[in-house]
């Protein structure tokens, strides 16, 4: 076992001189709550370690507030299977017993199914794998697919990305890994694997967007949903 798979478990973070225990919940958010966005999200989950009674860590200084971080924030609208928050307590406490009691203060759409300590750091994050259903009004799936693996073929797929600088021409092609595709009745799923990280970030929806406006038709999402965040290497980030 290595010197990290050790403390799954917990983890001691010594802090001015006192140990303080750091976890990392696994979490679900689907059906009505894929519509809270991260600010929403951020103070629910704040709302719900105090309602379970959890003996959390503040930050220190003027304005203390519960640690609480999210390594890799959901979008507006995506499900999410495996998202993940990290926070501290002041007691050491069993994982299991956190995730009951979290379970029982969230509100319906978001459910806990693993606590544990962190292993990697956010910025080891590399990828994302999501599940994408589309339609298009006129279209059936296998036209959508045929489509699709067109728009594929192209050797770049340029599009405009909103960046902290402003509005930018990109290539998407490099920013996605993979991509399979299935067709049924007038659907079309996707199964993605794109760039997700610091460095390189790519929304399935403004590449699925671009292939629409090049295709001329309009993309009506069915269900977006993150099905894990990767390490470059391939490891579940956890």
């Amino acid at each position: 076992m290595s010197e990290k798979d050790s403390n799954l478990k917990r983890k001691i973070v010594v802090v001015q001189g006192k140990d303080i225990y750091e976890y990392r919940a696994v979490y679900q958010k689907f059906e009505r709550a894929k519509y809270i966005s991260h600010l929403d999200l951020y103070r629910a989950v704040q709302r719900t370690i105090q309602r379970a009674g959890l003996p959390v860590w503040f930050t220190e200084g003027y304005n203390p507030h519960i640690y609480l971080t999210f390594p890799m924030p959901i979008f507006l609208g995506c499900e999410g299977v495996q998202e993940t928050f990290d926070f501290r307590t002041t007691i050491d406490m069993e994982p299991d017993e956190i995730m009951e009691r979290l379970n029982a203060a969230f509100p319906e759409g978001i459910r806990i199914s693993a606590i544990a300590a962190p292993v990697y750091k956010a910025t080891e994050i590399a990828k994302a794998r999501y599940t994408v259903q589309v339609s298009s009004e006129g279209k059936t799936g296998e036209e959508l697919k045929a489509g699709w693996e067109a728009f594929l073929q192209s050797p770049q797929i340029l599009a405009e990305k909103r960046t902290k600088k402003g509005p930018k021409m990109v290539d998407l092609k490099p920013l996605l890994f993979s991509s399979e595709a299935e067709a049924a009745g007038e659907v079309l799923t996707l199964t993605l694997e794109t760039a997700c990280g610091i460095a390189e970030n790519l929304s399935p929806v403004l590449l699925i967007d671009t292939f629409a406006a090049g295709a001329g038709i309009e993309a009506d999402y069915r269900l977006i949903r993150r099905d894990g965040l990767y390490l470059a290497s391939g490891e579940v980030f956890r």
